[in-house]
């Protein structure tokens, strides 16, 4: 009977239909297998070009200088570092990570086999100019690179003459599946050095060119890493050279390699996520309390209508004529302190300003009452003005964290204060720093309001790509009916809703606490264990939220779970951001101790 069943299958239309569904499923299966458990790879190479040496030497410059620089960095590698030769090249290398330290001229033979290496699934490391020039010197563009990262180059950024030269500050975005290394939107100086940086256009870019103030310009025009995974290899671009290193005076390029390096590895990297639940990245949405007080229930408006809660930095000599309309904003929004009169703080002689500043509480609590007062934690200096004495008297009346502005910090994430290196995170004041363009910003540049809008929105989109923490400020005679800023914020708002998912819109205090909150995690990376996360909570604990982003080795090849090594801990939620990043998320509230899981692929 069985024997009869396999004929008639075998002469059946559907036979090799079915035959041909078996081997695509155990093919699928197989490869999903291998893919799964990659081999991290070992060996680096960094290239040394002859005619790129001799090129640079005939006008006055040294190759080997920038070579110099990747020698130093590959140096605890050991054994796993080769520097190689065009002979090497030429004739083939095992599986690594090559790196191209701006090699900006290779001849026709050198391409081929850069070529190679990359389609038999090599990693590749390329920076600036490399392959701009031919075997015999001449110009021939930037064609090898483009189709090497499948990316356009769109020229180099301003040159010294321009007005916008300051443009040559790198922007990583933080929580990348290879910018992890550095903060979100770390302000990385690059120098106004001869190998003017390279600006790029790809689907897949790791940092962007901001000008100090982060001006949002168009986006064709700041792509400054881009990265690309091809089949079994990996590639990424640096569109600066090796010279910038020497103006990165808190070592954060080096940082910034070392995820890029594990990326290029293959390697399973873990990491503590900046924000909670998952989130990408946190808005904060506020308005300076001044001047025709009586707006803020139009910002308030727009702010509910979107299901968005904000913060509202009251001068207090203000507030205390309008305690109504005080009390009732206090009932869907948080309320702080922005002094009690418009006059900055900064240099001010200690009894000054903790005359000042006790005359603002005193104020408040007529306002808002004895018992409101203590939920009044959050500070906005008038004309973000404000210096370290202005924090340790803040702090001493129970406020807890400052909204500062761009120059207060070179990351786009809140920090701790170091006004009192004594203290630890859990007394110590935390700043969060403004470095999105507030309404003085827009109504200076004297834009109409389309253009407004267009440039507030591209704001928020840096922001978010950014992983960072935005802060829109607006001042409350600025929100007059029919002035610019009640034109374009609502649009941003709708914007802002649509993100929610991944945006964490909170006040100010949620996100100093939970600032506060995240550094009782403490990750500790386990050698050889790059599948396990092992971490510590410290005192108090009562941690809920917490986040660890994980770098897929594959794309698209993510943990299928995610197992406690001992114990009866509780077990993150497992879930894909993108094809090269997964996160776990613990919902549960932590309490002190130390939490240990290996990922199963």
């Amino acid at each position: 009977m069985v024997v009869n069943f396999l004929q008639r299958l075998a002469l059946s239309r559907n036979f090799w239909r079915i035959i041909s569904s078996v081997l695509l499923c155990l093919t699928n299966w197989v490869h999903a297998e291998s893919a799964a458990t990659p081999v991290a790879l070992e060996s680096v190479y960094l290239y040394s070009s002859p005619i790129t040496s001799a090129f640079f030497g005939a006008n006055g410059a040294s190759y080997d200088s920038l070579k110099q620089r990747w020698r130093e960095y590959f140096r605890p590698y050991g054994k796993a570092f080769h520097e190689i030769s065009r002979a090497n090249l030429i004739a083939g290398l095992k599986p690594g990570v090559l790196v191209l330290g701006s090699a900006a001229l290779l001849d026709e033979q050198e391409r081929k086999a850069i070529t190679l290496f990359a389609d038999s699934g090599g990693s590749i490391l390329v920076t600036w100019g490399t392959g701009v020039r031919d075997g015999r010197g001449q110009w021939a563009g930037y064609g090898f690179i483009e189709g090497l990262l499948q990316m356009k180059v769109n020229g180099k950024v301003m040159s010294d003459d321009n007005t916008e030269r300051t443009t040559r500050f790198l922007n990583p975005f933080g929580d990348g599946p290879m910018t992890w290394g550095v903060p979100a939107g770390q302000r990385i100086f690059l120098g106004e050095v001869a190998e003017t940086p390279i600006r790029v256009e790809s689907p897949n870019l790791a940092a962007r060119y901001f000008s100090w103030e982060r001006y949002p310009a168009p986006k064709d025009s700041n792509g400054a890493i881009a990265y690309l995974e091809k089949k079994d290899s990996r590639r990424v671009y640096f569109g600066f050279s090796e010279s910038s290193w020497e103006y990165d005076e808190r070592i954060e390029i080096p940082n910034l390699i070392d995820s890029v390096m594990a990326w290029l590895k293959h390697e399973t990297s873990i990491y503590k996520g900046a924000w909670p639940n998952g989130n990408s990245s946190a808005q904060l949405v506020e308005m300076d309390s001044e001047d025709k007080y009586s707006n803020a229930f139009d910002f308030s408006r727009d702010l509910t209508s979107n299901n968005l809660r904000g913060t509202f930095y009251s001068l207090t000599s203000v507030a205390r004529q309008h305690r109504p309309a005080v009390e009732k904003l206090s009932e869907q929004h948080e309320i702080g302190y922005h002094g009690e009169v418009h006059v900055g703080f900064k240099g001010k002689t200690v009894d000054a300003q903790n005359k000042r500043l006790n005359v603002m509480v005193t104020e408040m609590r007529d306002t808002v009452g004895t018992r409101a007062l203590a939920a009044v934690t959050g500070f906005r200096a008038p004309t973000e003005s404000w210096d370290s004495n202005t924090e340790k008297i803040l702090r001493k009346l129970g406020v807890r964290y400052n909204v500062t502005g761009p120059s207060a910090s070179e990351g786009r994430l809140p920090f701790f204060s170091e006004s009192e290196p004594g203290l630890n995170t859990e007394d110590v004041m935390v700043g969060l720093p403004r470095t999105q363009m507030d309404d003085l910003n827009y109504l200076g540049l004297r834009l109409n309001a389309a253009k407004a809008e267009e440039l507030i929105l591209l704001d928020f989109d840096y922001f978010r790509e950014a992983g960072a923490l935005g802060v829109l400020s607006v001042h409350s005679q600025n929100y007059e009916v029919g002035e610019l800023m009640t034109k374009i914020t609502p649009p941003y708002l709708k914007r802002l809703q649509q993100y929610r998912d991944g945006i964490w819109t909170a006040s100010g205090h949620e996100i100093a606490d939970w600032w506060r909150s995240r550094d009782r995690v403490v990750y500790r990376p386990v050698k050889g264990g790059d599948r396990s996360l092992v971490f510590d909570v410290r005192a108090p604990g009562n941690v809920k939220g917490v986040t660890f982003f994980v770098a897929h080795p594959v794309m698209d090849i993510l943990p299928k779970s995610i197992k406690a090594i001992e114990g009866n801990l509780p077990i993150p939620e497992l879930k894909r951001v993108d094809a090269y990043r997964s996160v776990l998320i613990f919902r549960q509230e932590l309490k002190v101790g130390r939490y240990a899981y290996s990922l199963e692929y």
